[in-house]
């Protein structure tokens, strides 16, 4: 070997080349000889060029149209937008340059999986850091790398070059490209599995399987986010699912931008949202009878009727439209929400089934209307009372703030807000059938203004005077990380340490007492320090499904009977409002609809607790015992 030829190559210096470098120095360096002062000149090998120039900037779109191999459903081979047309803005949203987070919603079979894994595969060539995929459990993370992506890889032969000759580099828990990206699988219920590894982007696959709680941490939408935290500004994030009830529904609507798709008629070539109500189904319909002759979709517009073939016309000629945030130019977050009406792969004969089930009245079969054809969560539409239902139990008679006669003992209750404190003051009269009398009700704004309360004096007709008895404040916190809620619990706290007349309590949907003492040592805190109460308090958390149905059943008695309830004569609508705001679903839970409130059900409830807690219904007037003094016999003066 002649010397020079030796030197180089034995001395040849090595150069790491990242695709991360800027683009400027990629294209000066592509193709090009490097020289050095201890070496001749080098010339980078072909299969190096590739990854020092830097790609063709193109949408993902565009790559999937290029690039993308389909290995396994219905249609395989190369990725083809007409088997999924609805999918293609999808895709040239995610890759403008401002966008960080795409959520869509959708139903079984609209395409969610493979839109996804064409957002990774342009993220493959397209970014330049790492790829995170999470998938609801461990069996799913392991499955997804040998069903999807190493054949996502393996069948697409621009793809394939990126795959590492070295077996274990592609494992079940890791694929190591050789433009040293890396695809780290992962599942939502281990907090370990999320934590260390940080990633440009990040895919979330039918998120609404997901625990609600990673472990004993945070939800897994918030832990996954944690993980692009050093890409401020350059991450990008994908989360999908069916909608049941947890993350993907909330996730769109706190979106800043949503779209929903529609169809086009074929007659009036309007947009058009079918319904339920627009489909040929009569009374005399049966399941059978759908499964057999089919059933068409009336246009709600011209009146028009479509068959399938003239449905699936309407799906090719539909479009996304924007019912939120389509003004906004450079959108971060953007929502999708695609029905089963919109999807080629379900069929009028399945909705047709599917809405007649609904009408049953059978709960699965209303879930599976909502969660399966409407892409939503399910919500019973039911409302128990009306306005005037509860204003019946107003008492003209009764003066606001006038305690009534016969009333064993006042309470204090108290419901937490951000900023200020709603409250009601109740009477309570006596025996199982005693009667409950809003005499009061407002909003104060510090803790001071419930001691006034608490130490008021409340005098009824005869001047008698009252004292609050015992006082119920809620401990303020919430624990709903898609609802979030104030959290005053540590105020609260202190606040009953230095007056014993309150009692904190928290509500629980279930448990198995109506009611149970928690002995609280420490107070609440975020950095995790012990900070002791001294002496200790006890917490009140309550069964508010039992008090619900319990003040339910006390708002369905007849004025003047015995256990009725009665309202003060200022009473107003707002107060029965609120009281209407929550309805009882099919599974027994009261449920408050978003942007509703209901500060005085909820201090209502408390109200009920308080009187089973106290025993208030046992409690036993005291009769007045007037003391019989023995009559002296009259002095007489003795003669001596």
């Amino acid at each position: 070997m002649p010397e020079t030829a030796r030197q180089l190559a034995f001395a040849a210096p090595v150069f790491r080349l990242y695709p991360c470098a800027p683009a400027s120095v990629r294209r000066r360096l592509s193709g090009r000889s490097v020289t050095s002062d201890r070496c001749p000149v080098i010339t980078f090998p072909k299969h190096l060029r590739r990854f020092v120039a830097s790609p063709p900037r193109i949408s993902p779109l565009e790559f999937a149209e290029r690039y993308r191999v389909v290995t396994d459903g219905a249609h395989p081979g190369p990725w083809r937008r007409e088997h999924a047309p609805h999918t293609a803005k999808i895709l040239i949203i995610f890759g403008h340059q401002w966008v960080r987070e795409i959520w869509y919603c959708g139903v079984d079979q609209s395409g969610k999986t493979i839109t996804l894994t064409n957002c990774l595969a342009w993220s493959i060539e397209q970014l330049a850091g790492d790829i995170f995929y999470l998938m609801p459990s461990e069996e799913t993370a392991k499955n997804i790398v040998d069903q999807k992506l190493r054949p996502m890889l393996e069948g697409s032969p621009h793809l394939r070059g990126y795959l590492s000759p070295r077996k274990d580099d592609t494992a079940i828990t890791r694929i190591r490209l050789v433009n040293g990206k890396v695809i780290r699988p992962s599942w939502s219920g281990s907090p370990q599995a999320m934590a260390t590894w940080s990633a440009q982007c990040c895919f979330g696959d039918e998120v609404d399987k997901y625990p609600e709680q990673a472990g004993s941490e945070s939800d897994p939408i918030t832990l996954i986010r944690k993980r692009a935290r050093t890409f401020r500004g350059r991450s990008k994030m994908f989360f999908c699912s069916t909608p049941a009830g947890r993350f993907i529904r909330k996730g769109v609507a706190a979106c800043h931008q949503i779209w929903e798709y529609r169809l086009r008629c074929p007659h009036c070539s309007e947009l058009i949202r079918p319904e339920g109500e627009h489909l040929g189904i009569d009374d005399k319909s049966t399941i059978e009878q759908i499964e057999s002759d089919g059933v068409i979709l009336a246009c709600h517009l011209c009146g028009a009727e479509m068959d399938e073939q003239g449905r699936i016309h309407a799906i090719r000629g539909g479009a996304w439209v924007a019912i939120k945030g389509g003004e906004l130019p450079r959108p971060e977050r953007v929502g999708f929400i695609h029905r089963a009406w919109d999807c080629l792969d379900v069929t009028l004969r399945e909705i047709g089934v599917a809405w007649l089930k609904n009408l049953a009245g059978k709960l699965t079969d209303k879930i599976a209307w909502a969660n399966g054809v409407e892409a939503n969560d399910y919500q019973a539409e039911i409302k128990d009372r009306d306005e005037e239902y509860i204003l019946r139990l107003k008492d003209e008679s009764l003066p606001r703030r006038a305690v009534p006669g016969e009333t064993s003992c006042l309470l204090l209750l108290v419901d937490t807000q951000k900023y200020g404190f709603r409250y009601q003051v109740w009477a309570c009269g006596w025996g199982e059938d005693m009667s409950i009398s809003v005499i009061d009700r407002g909003m104060v704004r510090e803790f001071g203004n419930l001691v006034d309360l608490a130490e008021k004096d409340w005098k009824d007709a005869d001047g008698n005077v009252y004292r609050i008895a015992a006082a119920w404040i809620d401990s303020g916190g919430g624990t709903d990380p898609y609802h979030p809620k104030h959290s005053r619990t540590r105020e609260v706290y202190l606040f009953c340490k230095k007056h014993p007349i309150f009692s904190p309590i928290k509500g629980r949907r279930t448990q198995s007492l109506p009611w149970s003492i928690t002995r609280l040592e420490y107070l609440p805190s975020r950095s995790g320090k012990k900070i002791p109460i001294a002496g200790g308090l006890n917490l009140y958390t309550l069964n508010v499904t039992h008090y619900k149905n319990d003040l339910a059943t006390t708002l369905a008695v007849e004025p003047g009977d015995p256990g009725a309830m009665r309202l003060h004569a200022e009473i107003g609508k707002d107060y029965a409002a609120q009281m209407c705001a929550e309805y009882q679903d099919d599974r027994g839970y009261w449920i408050c609809p978003d942007g509703k409130d209901n500060h005085d059900w909820d201090i209502s409830v408390y109200g009920m607790a308080a009187i089973d807690i106290m025993g208030i219904r046992d409690w036993k007037p005291e009769l007045e015992e007037h003391e019989v003094q023995p009559v002296q016999p009259a002095s007489k003066r003795r003669r001596w």
